[in-house]
């Protein structure tokens, strides 16, 4: 009887340190894929940004022209972009937030 309930106790903790184990395991991988998805959304960002200076010789005025010329998709939703552009032919400060 003892040993009945010693198994079942163990059975218990083993079964509550797996779905433990299983949740930790599912957050990290979200979370490296939010980070994943931020550094994708700079990188096309900053690379956008570039590509308007190689083609037509001046940084894009704001983030809306890089929308609307060359396609760049921002989910406005979950980010928010800080675009602060000194002159035409300086790279502009780029910041991306989290909403």
């Amino acid at each position: 009887m003892l040993k009945n309930i010693k198994l079942k106790i163990f059975t218990i903790i083993f079964i509550i340190f797996f779905i433990c184990y299983f949740y930790n395991s599912v957050e990290n991988v979200h979370s490296s894929a939010e980070k994943e998805k931020y550094d994708i959304l700079a990188d096309a960002i900053k690379r956008s940004a570039v590509q308007c200076y190689a083609i037509e010789g001046f940084y894009p005025p704001d983030i809306t022209y890089l929308e609307n010329e060359y396609g760049l998709i921002i989910d406005h939703n979950k980010y928010v972009i800080s675009y602060s552009i000194f002159a035409s032919n300086i790279m502009p400060d780029i910041e991306i937030y989290l909403k």
